[in-house]
């Protein structure tokens, strides 16, 4: 018996929108590295931040 193998459709990075492979199924790669990650999030709140004043 073989394992069964599922293959997902690469995904744009939030960031650069550079695809990105997706190891899991059951949960999605959102960003192609920590350093796009922190800047998504580091945008967010400054965002936020001007949103409230």
């Amino acid at each position: 018996m073989g394992a069964i193998e599922i293959e997902w459709d690469p995904l744009p990075c939030r960031w650069c929108q550079k695809l990105v492979e997706q190891p899991r199924w059951w949960r999605t790669k959102r960003y192609c590295g920590r350093r796009h990650r922190v800047k998504s999030r580091v945008a967010q709140f400054f965002g936020a931040l001007l949103e409230l004043v």
